[in-house]
């Protein structure tokens, strides 16, 4: 018995080999199984997978490769014998010489390694490459049987072959011990093709490499064979690749010459063919068994010359498509294809007729045969686009209607001007067009397009007035335009006429079985209606059934819409099996059309599912990916600013999504309608959040609130009441029950149970809360994003005494003292220099526009005559600066911007009284009680008697005096909570200024009232609880109801 030594060393990997990500998750997340099979035919990277897969292992592991005419099951075993033992010591035989395990029989080796097996408790992985070079005679496939069917748990089989397994792993298989790769995920990827090719020298653009994986149908083999020839050639012309590439040709020539001469007719002919049908082919050579053509077809699949998309259809490889092609010839082509054109013209198959007759290169037979068939040819849009490209513009003067089709595909590559550009043209000749399809229907094509462009107003007014003139008989151009009114009613936020709209369309579409039409209305109602609604159920039911109508009329353009919303529809209902099978669903469509229009939208819903997965790093690629084409849609750059947003919130960037949603925002605002954008509002809620900015978020989530519920809009307001439900924990809010019972209702009436884990964190922080009040379970949340507020920065405190530098102070009267000097509001005669600087110190931490500046103190003014107030005011500030002996610049002015400068030593109260109470909070959070209490009292000191008093009428210092009162009476809250069971006389202090602050506040007035009582003032209690009475009764027209402090006063007054 000879050794081979080679065959124990996989395959080495070297830096340019495509690295198989996805699958080696596979494979390591079956790591468990007994058996894996590769199994797909040469040329898939089978043993570069496994590989690749072996050098991840760090368990025991052995390789071997079957050489061809070598091995039979006996040689095998030899081999496995001995590298078990040189390798993990693992001892079949007494003695594992060469010469000795050859002595025995094959049964006894395969009984002794499994003893040996058994005796092993580490885990063995045992890798066989092409396994089909094995030759088995006679019991030896009952040996392997044996041999497999008796392994211990802790011993692995993975095999490749590129035939069938010599025994059936069925038995396996229905225990789940099997995991089989087939040829199809063998395949690249369109991101690992260009992935691939950016590590060689080549230069290719998206249209290009869309090209160039077409061509190799993303099969390793072919994909190395025509990058390295593009690598290694002085390449000028992308489109001479494949008629120029010898050693291709070559190569495939060499493989074709060895068939028989049948074979050879067949491959001919199938290299002309669109799709390869058994039925076609069998009528081409008249063969009158069924068998025969069977029998061939698997001949020339087994040599890989043809690939198999299902029993009944075939395709060839493109490569080997031109490169047979080209070996025919002209009249013989033309022969061949009208043989075909006459087959299909039998079957009614008027794509494959189409297809023969663009071949057959006339021009007016093709254009004829397209005007009486546009209406099914044209929704295989892509092939019409080649076919419409390559016509000379002289015809196209001379057949006006031309144009109007190029407008509907450039449409569908959503080339809005250029088709605008063709109707107009087509409008312009209406007296040269006789088709009556076109003559309805120029006018809605023209107001589609400015739908297209977001142009709603406009389809308004033209369909309204284009409406009076459409007969009620013409029910096609009445769908459309029902369908374009309703839409865009429904974009401006006006629902109930979008919803009527687009219900009469579906009602026309009913009475007439307007087939055609019927999935798009069936997608917008679900989209623009339903979702906006949130009734899930019959969205999804609406979408299913939509896209179903657009893959039975073969409406790729549909197809592709359809499978983007169903997409974005699982994801946001946290389904993502489904998104990651309609998102794959939707690439093959961008990949089969070559449609650059489809790859932002694959890009960013990629993204967006790769987010909410945690697979960030693959979501980073993704949003590089989409964002140059972004910018092609406001539809766009709004979705892909948002799910960039969510990606930076997972990587903890908190800033970065907040500027980020707010851009959204921004573009969203100009293209959806007000609920729409409510989901980007709540990404900014959340963010507001994270930041710590409550007061902020509360302000936005009642808006949210307000406007779902006047939509009726159920799913967002669910989402809005989860997140004011947490902002409710934080400010012990009186509207929590209610608001906890609305959302218990809308989370059970509506199978909403998915939104607690679209806010895992949110969810987690009042899981006790919902569980308690409500029952409800709550399912699993992703324990890996939490809420990590972010940390305030650390607060200083300036100490030298003898420095000069500024020190402002804003709470209380104005003071600005610099060393022995101060400025007061009595000492300056320029009281608007001095309410300017006060408002630039105010707003300390951004820059103020100079249209906002003369805005708020000089409305009245001509605006040369402001602008120059604002420069004298300045001017004033800067002297009064030198004046104090202060050199340094602390007003900084960019592009008519202006800020106070924080870049110079200065001090602040209003900035010092923010970080004490900032730095309360985050001490307050993490239970370090005393250190909150030292921030909040030195907070509370800062305060006085409130933020520039002088100002509390004045419009640009309201909001910052109103967050101050805020923070402030936090501070107060938080206070008499520390010290109610310590020291209750301070704590009454605390109360006491709360109220006086703030006397309409229930809560803290119950906290009052049952603190006198726990005094043991009940007299006092009950006076101060008259006085509340009267006080709610006077000011807000109703009584102090507390169901709590009520019975006290009954109790009282029995006593």
């Amino acid at each position: 018995m000879k050794i081979l030594e080679p065959v124990f060393k996989p395959l080495l990997i070297k830096p340019y080999h495509q690295y198989r990500e996805k699958l080696l998750n596979s494979l390591i997340n079956n790591k468990s199984k007994n058996y894996i099979l590769i199994k797909a035919p040469s040329g898939y990277g089978k043993s570069i997978t496994f590989s690749m897969y072996f050098n991840t292992l760090n368990e025991q592991k052995v390789w071997i490769s079957c050489p061809q005419n070598y091995f039979d099951f006996d040689t095998f075993l030899n081999h496995l014998i001995y590298i078990l033992f040189k390798t993990i010591n693992l001892k079949i035989f007494e003695d594992n010489s060469q010469n000795t395990i050859s002595f025995f029989t094959e049964e006894e080796k395969v009984v002794e390694l499994l003893n040996g097996f058994s005796s092993y408790t580490k885990e063995i992985f045992i890798f066989v490459d092409s396994f089909e070079n094995v030759v088995f005679e006679g019991k030896n496939e009952n040996l392997l049987k044996l041999l497999l069917n008796f392994i211990p748990q802790n011993v692995h089989f993975l095999f490749t072959t590129n035939q069938e397994f010599p025994i059936p792993l069925t038995k396996f298989a229905m225990a789940n011990n099997v995991y089989t790769i087939q040829e199809e995920e063998l395949k690249f990827s369109f991101d690992e093709l260009k992935n691939y090719i950016s590590t060689k020298k080549i230069n290719l653009s998206e249209d290009n490499l869309l090209e160039l994986y077409q061509l190799t149908d993303g099969i390793p083999t072919f994909i190395n064979i025509l990058s390295t020839y593009i690598e290694t050639i002085d390449l000028k012309k992308y489109d001479a690749l494949i008629d120029s590439a010898k050693k291709i040709d070559e190569y495939i020539n060499l493989l074709t010459e060895a068939l028989s001469e049948d074979l050879r007719e067949y491959l001919k002919v199938f290299s002309l063919m669109n799709e390869i049908e058994p039925k076609i082919c069998k009528a081409y050579f008249n063969l009158k068994s069924d068998e025969k053509i069977h029998e061939s077809f698997e001949k020339l699949y087994d040599l890989n010359m043809i690939e198999k998309k299902d029993p009944h259809y075939y395709y060839m490889n493109e490569i080997f498509r031109r490169t047979i092609s080209k070996g025919i010839g002209e009249r013989e082509k033309i022969q061949i294809y009208q043989t075909l054109f006459n087959i299909y013209q039998k079957e009614q198959d008027y794509y494959g007729q189409f297809h023969c007759l663009l071949n057959m290169k006339d021009l007016e037979k093709v254009y004829d045969f397209f005007l009486n068939h546009s209406e099914l040819l044209i929704k295989d849009f892509s092939i019409i686009k080649k076919w419409l490209d390559l016509i000379p513009t002289s015809f196209f003067s001379n057949n006006i209607e031309l144009y109007y089709y190029r407008g509907v595909i450039e449409e569908k590559y959503s080339m809005f001007d250029e088709a605008l550009s063709d109707y107009r043209l087509v409008k312009d000749n209406i007296h040269k067009i006789s088709n009556k399809s076109i003559l309805e229907n120029i006018d809605t094509q023209i107001i589609g397009i400015y739908w297209h462009q977001e142009k709603y107003e406009k389809v308004i007014e033209m369909g309204n007035e284009l409406l009076k003139s459409i007969p009620n008989e013409n029910y096609q151009s009445l769908t459309s335009l029902y369908n374009l009114l309703g839409t865009s009613y429904s974009y401006l936020s006006k629902l109930d006429e979008g919803k009527l709209y687009l219900n009469k369309a579906m009602e026309l579409c009913e009475r007439f079985n307007y087939t055609e039409m019927k999935p798009w209305l069936l997608n917008n109602l679900a989209y623009n209606i339903f979702l906006i609604e949130g009734n899930l159920e019959s969205a999804e039911k609406y979408f299913v059934k939509s896209l179903k109508s657009f893959e039975d009329s073969k409406d790729l353009y549909g197809k592709a819409l359809l499978n983007a919303n169903l997409t974005d529809f699982y994801i946001e209902t946290q389904k993502y099996d489904k998104a990651k099978e309609h998102l794959k669903a939707f690439e093959n469509i961008y990949l089969e059309t070559k449609n650059i229009a489809y790859l932002p939208v694959l890009k960013i819903l990629q993204a967006k599912l790769e987010v909410e997965k945690n697979e960030l790093n693959s979501a980073q690629k993704s949003l590089m990916e989409a964002e140059n084409y972004s910018s092609r849609s406001k539809f766009l750059q709004a979705n892909y600013y948002f799910v960039q947003s969510l990606y930076l919130l997972k990587k903890d960037e908190l800033k970065e999504s907040f500027s980020t949603v707010e851009k959204a925002i921004k573009i969203a605002k100009t293209i959806f309608n007000e609920y729409q954008i409510l989901n980007f509002e709540l990404q900014k809620v959340r963010l507001l959040i994270h930041l710590k900015q409550f007061e902020k978020a509360l302000s936005h989530i009642g808006k949210i609130i307000q406007i779902a519920t006047e939509g009726k809009a159920k799913l967002i307001l669910t989402e809005a009441l989860l997140l004011k439900l947490f902002l409710s924990k934080s400010f012990n809010l009186s509207s929590y029950n209610e608001d906890l019972k609305t959302f218990n209702e809308l989370l059970s009436d509506n199978n909403y149970q998915f939104i607690l884990q679209k806010y895992p964190e949110i969810t987690s922080s009042i899981e006790d809360l919902i569980k308690i009040n409500s029952g409800v379970k709550i399912p699993s949340l992703d324990a890996s994003f939490k809420l990590r507020f972010e940390a305030s920065p650390e607060i200083s405190y300036l100490e030298s005494k003898k420095a000069l530098y500024p020190k402002i102070y804003l709470f209380g009267e104005f003071r600005l003292v610099c060393g022995d000097k101060v400025l007061t509001m009595r000492k300056v005669r320029n009281q608007k220099a001095l309410e300017l600087f006060k408002f630039l110190t105010l707003n300390y931490d951004q820059w103020i526009i100079q249209d906002l500046i003369i805005e708020n103190f000089w409305p009245n003014l001509p605006f040369e005559k402001s602008r120059q107030s604002l420069y004298v005011a300045l001017h004033d500030i800067r002297k009064r600066f030198q004046e104090f002996g202060l050199v340094e610049e602390y007003i900084l002015q960019k592009n008519k911007n202006y800020k106070f400068n924080v870049n110079k030593v200065y001090y602040l109260d209003y900035e010092d009284f923010i970080l004490h109470f900032e730095e309360g909070n985050k001490s307050f959070k993490n239970k370090q009680y005393l250190k909150a209490k030292e921030h909040y009292l030195k907070a509370k000191k800062l305060y006085s008697y409130g933020l520039l008093p002088s100002n509390i009428y004045d419009d640009w210092a309201i909001p910052k005096i109103e967050d101050a009162e805020k923070s402030y009476l936090s501070i107060l809250a938080i206070l008499y909570s520390l010290e109610k069971e310590k020291d209750i006389e301070m704590a009454e202090n605390y109360l006491d200024e709360y109220l006086r602050i703030e006397p309409f506040a229930d809560e803290m007035n119950i906290e009052y009232i049952n603190l006198l009582l726990k005094k043991g003032e009940r007299k006092k209690a009950l006076d101060y609880y008259k006085y509340i009475n009267e006080l709610y009764k006077k000011e807000l027209g109703t009584a102090f109801n507390s169901k709590e402090i009520s019975y006290f006063v009954k109790e009282f007054q029995i006593y």
